[in-house]
């Protein structure tokens, strides 16, 4: 009885898996690589309750990262890994307005990544997706012809 249970939760963390972020697949691999088993606890289900706990804890929170740009100057910040939008932005602003005072929010993303790029002109875009390549991608194709990426970041 206690093999299907742990086996039915093998099965649930593994169908979980599939359809996560790479980001969330790297966390669960965190979890399981830290989090001691022997014969007795995986007997018991204490193995299955500790990963579960770790999954709960730390795979499923919500991280923020925001985007600062200065059109004119091309000057940016950016931040990841914020428990709150609220500190994401305020990272990335003042890091941002280190070289400029026109500085402005242009992006928020959570638990993805987030791309800007601009031209020559001072013309910009944004975009998002769940890799850099992704979110610099969108960006890319949302600016235009004669753009590139100014600044990425990715909140896991």
């Amino acid at each position: 009885m206690m093999r299907n249970w742990i086996g039915g939760a093998i099965m649930a963390a593994s169908c979980w898996l599939a359809g996560t972020s790479p980001a969330a697949a790297d966390c669960v691999s965190e979890c399981q690589a830290a989090t001691y088993c022997d014969s007795e606890m995986e007997a018991s289900g204490e193995c299955a309750r500790r990963l579960n706990d770790c999954y709960i804890n730390s795979c499923s929170k919500t991280r923020y990262g925001a985007i600062a740009y200065d059109a004119e100057s091309g000057a940016y910040g950016w931040s990841n890994d914020f428990d709150t939008g609220e500190e994401a932005e305020q990272e990335a602003l003042a890091t941002c307005q280190e070289h400029s005072s026109n500085c402005r929010i242009v992006l928020d993303f959570w638990n993805s990544c987030g791309a800007v790029a601009a031209d020559q002109s001072g013309r910009y875009d944004y975009g998002l997706g769940d890799s850099r390549g992704e979110a610099e991608s969108k960006a890319l194709a949302a600016c235009g012809a004669g753009c590139e990426v100014q600044v990425w970041s990715c909140s896991n």
